[in-house]
């Protein structure tokens, strides 16, 4: 069993894998993190609920990623809208893409980038994973098990926190960014 976490407006006992965007990292479905501090991270005023689940992989059909190619290909693939190369399975787990969490100016899918250069830059800072439920099968052996709301002080600490993450993570990415052979010309398209 996993203990999965997920942050919303709304107290979701049954979620609703057809909801979210097809184009998100790893296509349609219902994500979720298995931290349940980066879930609480996540809070606001208008999403202050951590719903807390239990995921039953048995039978399940799971394809697990780590912060590789097949990961960056992967994502690139479901972010330009194309065909979703794991449509069949149940279950995707991996990492969330550091693009996603923080501005990174657009740079890593922009085609300025070599493959390598922009995997590179997807990996500056912390790997945080996120589980996507894709199918009905799944979505039935996800167990809600209760939802809390965060009260404003603790929403007000964890926007905090994700301020100094992400002061951070502009830090060694633009140290990255410079790096790379063609930093020059990115700089100039950039302004």
């Amino acid at each position: 069993m996993m203990k999965l976490y997920h942050t919303s407006a709304a107290i979701i006992e049954k979620p609703d894998i057809y909801y979210g965007r097809r184009n998100a990292d790893f296509g349609g479905g219902f994500y979720l993190s298995d931290s349940h501090e980066f879930a609480a991270k996540w809070a606001g005023e208008n999403t202050p609920h951590v719903n807390h689940y239990t995921l039953d992989l048995t039978g399940l059909s799971v394809r697990e990623f780590t912060r590789d190619g097949a990961w960056f290909d992967y994502i690139a693939n479901n972010r330009a809208g194309n065909r979703d190369n794991y449509a069949d399975a149940d279950v995707i787990i991996g990492p969330i893409a550091s693009d996603t969490l923080y501005d990174t100016y657009g740079i890593i899918f922009s085609g300025l980038l070599s493959d390598t250069d922009a995997l590179r830059l997807l990996k500056v800072g912390d790997a945080y994973t996120q589980i996507n439920i894709k199918s009905e099968k799944a979505a039935a052996q996800l167990h809600w098990e209760g939802a809390e709301t965060l009260i404003a002080a603790q929403i007000a600490t964890a926007r905090e926190t994700v301020k100094a993450e992400e002061s951070a993570f502009r830090t060694l990415f633009e140290e990255t960014l410079k790096s790379l052979s063609n930093y020059e010309e990115i700089e100039q398209i950039l302004g």
